[in-house]
């Protein structure tokens, strides 16, 4: 049986309408697959542990014609009587009290059985509980007999867990994406995904994450259900079913030019299609994403070929307007075997590669470059190659192009891309600056030469101090070009530690991206990273998590492009600071590069993320590792991004239990990014070599008056306390990082503050923090740090912690009780004990010194 996931309060509803004395029962109604049937089972389990006596049956379609069919397994073998409702009723009065009635699929009942059930529930001879597809024979609940619990799908997050409980190990976020894709919060064909990939071998763990290789092949139990789902399919119908499942969404109008209208109607009817609205268009998809993998699996070539070719003609009639337009007719026209222009596929690969679909692009500029067009394709497939990590492939076709006979309008275009490649793929400054100054000749368009300067000073972001850099971002550029130089702007004052004019600057250039487009416009993916990276840094964890994580669900295919990784290391960096040791390992691991040849710009930040939250987490083997390969990684010209892999090495040496030197090596990192201007790793650093033991507390105060943003802060007054050895500035210093988040720094600083007042002989503060450490620890896992492996702590036990917790929020002894399934004697003798360890008298004075729960 699969674990149950969500339905909480579902559980409690029909619970309460199958326990309480004014209760009837309970009618679950919901489409196939949603997991009735699982809810239902846990219902029954909960009823027999009460001592409810329950009879369950299945109705079926072929009892559905048969009286008292679906019953037959309750009711006596002989029911020839002349009154044979009356016989049923009579046997069933016999059962053992109190009796529920269950029935799976009521919406198959047959006559008999409904009458039977309907003088049961009205005479109180027993609650009943039934599942039903939704608008099938409904007199159960619509004449008020039943009460009506609508079951829809599970939400991402409750399929996400569902997935992980199932298989007992965490999943990647690509296969959680693709596995949500396919399913949509159906937990039926969740599992029939994961049992069919299990089996074929797509799902398969390794170093502990579960991840899907492949395609979706609707196979076996799986193809079954989908083909039942859709059913039998009129030729007009499936017409426009498989135009759909080559295109969608489309744009109703352009599908209704092509099918009849009649057919759609149906369609939408039969909920096979869904119509919506995006932005100022009306669209249709398919009522499920599997619906399209059946029907594109089953749909012969040559027809495909056809639907493809009709579509392509059909957006081409309409003008074929919107920015995405000229992609997805290049796409039709390639996979329906049309002919197809140079200017077509050049033009197409463009805007492929504005959007991140990096698979469609490096697809276009193929086709161009076998048109003979690569000259025309070559600054968009050296970008496509390099973030594809073949940045030597990207140098050589673009050195090959560029040696042709080119306008220097062309050269300068190549050259710009080509510098981009050396610089950010191969880690090559000089010969990226050469080829610039090379192609910046003299007589250029007045924006080609405005867009040398803006790669030019991208470049230069990447090696030359933050402050420096950020004065060249001030250059008067073509209006066009000006959100590229606030964008390098926005980076520099992120690097320099100047968070909230980075994140008015990041805002400032989306807004004019914005107004500068009469189509509506996704938000920038570069400006939602770094607002990411601002937000984390400056302390605001929550914020910076929520718009990670959106970033993060998004369909699987946009995290293929190589930026994206960045998000994982917000993520890792803020579970990290929450104490979610395994959770900054799983992100960790999942944004790393797994092969270690041609490491790109980002590979260095994933890596450093990789060391410090093994490390964390007392995983020093692969601490060690991930450092190596960072240090490998790493690049002159990218020393801002490198001094990542600095800061993590002195958690790679605590690792090992060299505090010494891990304090010497936060210092040193501290030294390297002061050097480049990069305050924000420089505060993060003298953190760090703060809580191994250095007095930071000077340096970090003079960086709050020019970064001035709340984790600064709170570093600084760490740092202070910690030199000053007083413990209740740690404490307050605890109350403030616990405000922002960081609930790891809050334990150590309240660990650092317990140890203090036991060697100032102050036995009951001592316990006090110590418990409020405690309490903060115990969503923990497995994070290691020296200052939280100070022994002779007096820590609560896990239940009195949880006892505390519950009784600072409220809750009578009773009612703790309750919550915790024991007596209520129990919990006085855990209060009792708590008030004992703590030195308090009673609540007022518990939740003085824990806090609010």
């Amino acid at each position: 049986m699969w674990p149950f996931v969500g339905r909480v309060r579902e559980l409690e509803d029909v619970m309460s309408a199958l326990t309480e004395p004014d209760g009837k029962g309970a009618a679950l109604v919901g489409a196939a697959g949603v997991g009735k049937t699982r809810l239902t089972d846990e219902v029954v389990t909960r009823l027999e542990q009460t001592g409810v006596t329950v009879r369950r049956c299945y109705a079926t379609v072929a009892t559905s014609s048969i009286p008292f069919g679906a019953l037959a397994a309750m009711l006596p073998a002989d029911m020839r009587t002349a009154n044979p409702l009356g016989r049923a009723v009579e046997h069933l009065l016999a059962e053992p009290q109190p009796l529920t009635i269950v029935v799976d699929d009521a919406h198959l009942l047959d006559d008999a059985s409904i009458g039977l059930l309907h003088h049961m529930i009205r005479h109180g001879h027993a609650r009943v509980l039934v599942t039903s597809r939704p608008s099938e024979r409904s007199e159960l609940w619509q004449e008020g007999l039943l009460t009506r619990y609508p079951l829809g799908d599970l939400s991402r997050a409750e399929s996400d867990l569902l997935l992980e409980r199932a298989l007992d190990g965490p999943v990647d976020t690509r296969t959680a994406s693709l596995l949500w894709s396919g399913s949509t919060g159906n937990p039926l064909y969740l599992r029939e995904l994961v049992v069919s990939g299990r089996a074929v071998g797509s799902l398969r763990t390794a170093e502990g994450i579960w991840s899907w290789h492949g395609a979706i092949e609707l196979g076996g139990r799986l193809g079954e259900l989908v083909q039942e789902n859709l059913g039998r399919l009129e030729p007009s119908h499936r017409h426009a079913l498989e135009l759909l499942a080559y295109s969608e969404p489309v744009e109703l109008d352009l599908l209704a030019s092509l099918v009849q209208e009649e057919s759609l109607d149906d369609l939408e009817t039969r909920a096979l299609i869904l119509v919506e609205s995006s932005g100022r268009r009306t669209v249709v998809r398919l009522g499920h994403p599997l619906y399209g993998s059946l029907l594109r699996g089953t749909c012969p070539e040559l027809r495909a070929q056809s639907h493809q070719r009709a579509l392509a003609a059909g957006l081409e009639a309409t003008g074929a307007r919107r920015r995405e337009d000229l992609m997805r007719i290049a796409t039709w026209r390639l996979d329906g075997g049309s002919p197809i222009s140079l200017d077509l596929l050049a033009a197409a690969a463009e805007q492929a590669w504005a959007a991140q679909d990096v698979t469609l692009a490096e697809r276009l500029c193929r086709a161009a470059v076998d048109a003979g067009g690569l000259s025309r394709v070559g600054h968009v497939f050296g970008q496509v190659l390099m973030h594809g990590r073949a940045p030597d492939q990207a140098e050589s076709t673009l050195a090959d192009v560029m040696s042709g006979p080119l306008s220097a309008e062309d050269l300068s275009r190549l050259g710009a891309t080509r510098s981009m490649n050396l610089h950010f793929g191969l880690g090559d400054a000089d010969a990226a600056v050469a080829v610039l100054d090379a192609v910046d000749v003299p007589g250029l368009p007045a924006d080609l030469r405005d867009w040398l300067t803006v790669v030019r000073t991208l470049e230069e972001a990447q090696y030359r101090p933050a402050a420096e850099v950020l004065e060249d971002t001030y250059r008067p550029v073509a209006p066009h070009l000006s959100v590229h130089m606030r964008r390098t702007r926005a980076l520099c004052l992120v690097h320099a530690g100047r968070f909230r004019e980075g994140l008015e600057e990041i805002a400032g250039y989306e807004a004019e991206e914005l107004a500068s487009s009469d189509e509506p416009q996704e938000p920038d993916d570069g400006a939602l990273r770094m607002r990411c990276f601002a937000l984390a840094f400056s302390g605001r964890l929550a914020e910076a998590e929520s718009l990670a994580l959106t970033m993060y669900n998004r369909s699987f295919d946009e995290l293929a492009f190589t930026g994206a990784t960045s998000l994982y290391s917000v993520l890792s960096f803020c579970a990290r600071l929450r104490g979610h040791g395994a959770q900054a390992l799983r992100f960790a691991r999942e944004g790393s590069p797994k092969t270690p040849d041609n490491p790109l710009i980002f590979d260095t930040i994933a890596l450093a993320n990789l060391a410090a939250s093994a490390a964390l987490c007392g995983d020093g083997d692969l601490a060690q590792e991930a450092l190596a390969r960072g240090e490998k990684a790493r690049r002159p010209a990218w020393q801002l991004t490198g001094v990542t892999v600095s800061v993590a090495r002195s958690w790679v040496l605590a690792c090992t239990g060299d505090v010494r030197a891990a304090a010497d090596a936060a210092m040193a990192a501290a030294d390297e990014s002061a050097e480049l201007g990069v305050h924000s790793s420089e505060a993060w650093a003298l953190h760090d070599a703060a809580r191994f033991g250095v007095d930071t507390s000077l340096r970090l105060a003079a960086l709050t008056s020019t970064m001035g943003d709340p984790l600064t802060e709170a570093y600084a007054a760490h740092a202070t306390a910690l030199a000053h050895a007083a413990p209740t500035a740690l404490e307050a210093v605890a109350t403030d990082f616990l405000r922002l988040g960081a609930t790891l720094y809050a334990a150590e600083a309240l660990a650092s503050a317990a140890r203090l007042h036991r060697a100032q002989d102050n036995a009951r503060a001592a316990s006090q923090a110590s418990a409020r450490q405690a309490l903060l620890m115990r969503d923990f896992d497995g994070v290691r740090t020296p200052a939280l492996r100070v022994d002779g702590l007096t820590h609560l036990t896990r239940r009195q912690a949880e006892v505390a917790r519950l009784a600072t929020s409220g809750l009578t002894n009773q009612q703790i009780a309750e919550k915790l399934h024991t007596s209520k004697r129990t919990v006085d003798n855990h209060l009792h004990a708590i008030y004992g360890v703590l030195g308090v008298t009673g609540r007022d004075e518990l939740r003085t010194v824990l806090g609010p729960s």
